[in-house]
């Protein structure tokens, strides 16, 4: 009982303070509301005059820190929009190829149509699916055949002049002997002064001039087209042009371009000549002579006479 009472009075004298500090708190409180409003006003101006430059010195990293989180975010946007685009780009370059390539398609399909000799002609236009040339010769084989009715020796052009001729046909492909091979030989003649000459391939850039006139002159630059003699290929089709040699020679250079053919149209409506007539047998055979028998002598007056008889 005696130890128990010392507790119970310090609790109670820390109570009191407490209380005792409560009721000063309350008595500053009503103090500080009844002071003048200027005076409290004076004292946060002074406040935020002497707070604001330090605020300032701590609200700026927090600034550059953000506009360095603006820009990280920006540029990441930047990227995927760099990225967007360049795919746009990539699409855009694959239609202006397809377009670029169409309007060549298409040009060339004109220009095909003006090469047509004057006579009007029927063609089939096909596209060539095998690169020029070949081991024995040279040649191009085209996606139309039998089923066009495409025929072997009908003659073959492009949009710049005349590519060879048909020289084997299936029922839906077509082979042409171009004019370069050393087994192609064109009836032509030179379009200035219209002598006649044949143009034979050497299997190489240039073709050679045969059976031309002593009496011609070729001029370097001038032009050469198909003659139509023979009947086998229509006349007025540009073959290419002569050129001299250092040799001092004259030679036709073709105008098309074998390495970049796309289309060839085949004239269908030009009969081929059959260079062997059906109704011509060959030439005939010598005759042998006939056996006889020579008598030689005189007759009555003294003259010496051959007499033959036959068997």
């Amino acid at each position: 009982m005696v130890s128990g009472k010392p507790s119970n009075t310090k609790s109670f004298k820390g109570v009191k303070n407490f209380n005792f500090l409560l009721i000063l708190l309350c008595l500053i409180l009503v103090f500080l509301g009844k002071l003048d409003l200027i005076a409290i006003r004076n004292i946060k101006g002074f406040l935020s005059d002497f707070l604001a430059p330090v605020t300032y010195a701590f609200n700026k990293p927090v600034k550059e820190m953000v506009g360095v989180f603006e820009d990280v975010k920006s540029a990441g946007s930047l990227r995927e929009e760099n990225i967007r685009l360049k795919s746009e780009v990539r699409k855009l370059r694959v239609i202006n190829s397809k377009a670029s390539s169409q309007e060549l398609e298409l040009l060339e399909l004109r220009e095909l149509l003006k090469v047509l000799p004057e006579k009007k002609s029927q063609i089939i236009t096909g596209r060539a699916i095998t690169a020029p040339g070949g081991i024995f010769a040279n040649t191009v084989l085209i996606n139309a055949g039998k089923d066009y009715g495409v025929k072997i020796g009908q003659p073959a052009i492009s949009s710049l002049g005349l590519v060879g001729y048909v020289v084997n046909v299936s029922l839906k492909t077509s082979r042409i002997l171009l004019i370069i091979d050393i087994n192609s030989m064109i009836p032509v003649y030179l379009t200035s002064s219209n002598w006649p000459a044949v143009v034979q391939g050497q299997s190489g850039k240039l073709l050679k001039i045969k059976f031309l006139s002593t009496k011609a002159k070729p001029v370097e630059g001038e032009v050469v087209q198909t003659s139509g003699h023979g009947g086998r290929l229509p006349s007025g089709i540009n073959v290419g042009k002569i050129v001299k040699s250092f040799s001092g020679k004259y030679y036709v250079k073709p105008t098309v371009e074998f390495q970049r053919l796309t289309y060839i149209s085949i004239i269908i409506n030009k009969k081929p000549e059959n260079v062997y007539s059906t109704t011509f047998h060959g030439f005939a055979p010598l005759q042998k002579p006939e056996q006889s028998i020579k008598l030689k002598g005189l007759n009555l007056s003294g003259k010496r006479i051959i007499e033959s008889t036959e068997d």
